[in-house]
């Protein structure tokens, strides 16, 4: 059981991105607005199927909420990052940060490296080494003649860097809350759309979109509510740092639709080559990590 949630889980966590871009030209703020709205009728369903009743505590629901306002920064961030210096490439630098942050999060709120032996501590660091290795393939796999200028290229590093730090946070309040992940993820998606209208209206987008790009950005947000779902269920399995990780493995579904769907960078480039060399290693080293739990 654990395996498929972890298997669906990427599929749809490395999905919902490039469905969201289905549509050039879509505002970054407005994008995320319909993603929330796609976010919280999943989340919304999710509840109503599992007939459990919302606890209107402070760690309970309004923390979780507060993580989604997180989440929608975060998002923000990665929208522009990936508007800047490509979907592959930004996924390859906010990725170690998101396990970083997260296993960081599980060893100061719950432990989760206690009682760890030193080889067991070898074996992680070298496991995260291999990661931090794939994900550098990724990163420097762009074409000399589509990098963008260096100044647009440091502003697309620091969107990612932002993106890897929000998102390792992002679900750590929901975990923390202790209950079942249909409940926890509620106000976590209430959040989300909290920070996403906050987000669209001071700025006076267009949150009218057509039919084709409004659909896209529901569709993506279902798709990450389905994602997200299944993280906050894994974790209580797994554990915080080892489920996180395994959830970056949706690198390789990115990077993959990225070069043959979006074409960046293009097939059957040294590039592409490269990219897909970065998630082998990469997710040789997240399954090791995820094994160790």
């Amino acid at each position: 059981m654990t395996a498929l949630l972890a298997v669906v889980m990427v599929i749809a966590l490395g999905t919902w991105i490039p469905l969201a871009q289905l549509v050039p030209g879509t505002p970054e703020r407005s994008r995320i607005f319909y993603l929330a709205l796609g976010n919280v009728v999943f989340a919304g369903l999710a509840l109503l199927v599992s007939g459990a009743g919302i606890t209107f505590g402070w760690r309970t629901f309004w923390l979780p909420l507060a993580g989604g306002m997180v989440w929608a920064a975060g998002n923000y961030c990665v929208f522009r990052a990936s508007r800047t210096i490509g979907l592959a490439v930004a996924a390859g630098i906010w990725t170690p940060l998101n396990i970083v942050v997260a296993f960081g999060w599980g060893a100061l709120l719950f432990g989760e490296l206690d009682g760890f032996s030193g080889a067991r501590f070898a074996v992680l660091g070298g496991a995260f080494l291999v990661v931090v290795a794939g994900v550098l393939l990724i990163a420097g796999s762009r074409n000399d003649s589509s990098k963008p200028r260096p100044i647009a290229a440091r502003v697309g590093l620091l969107w990612a860097v932002g993106a890897g730090i929000l998102w390792g946070s992002y679900f750590v309040p929901a975990q923390w809350a202790a209950v079942p992940s249909q409940v926890s993820n509620f106000p976590l998606a209430l959040g989300i759309l909290v920070g996403a209208v906050a987000l669209a209206f001071p700025a006076g987008e267009p949150v009218k979109l057509g039919l084709r790009a409004a659909s896209a950005q529901v569709g993506a947000g279902g798709l990450f509510g389905l994602g997200n779902l299944l993280l906050l269920a894994l974790v209580a399995r797994v554990g915080t740092g080892t489920g996180f990780t395994i959830a970056q493995l949706s690198l390789a579904v990115n990077a993959a639709i990225g070069i043959w769907v979006l074409h960046v960078p293009e097939p059957g480039t040294r590039q592409a080559r490269r990219v897909l060399t970065g998630i082998a290693v990469a997710g040789i080293g997240g399954c090791v990590i995820a094994a160790m739990r």
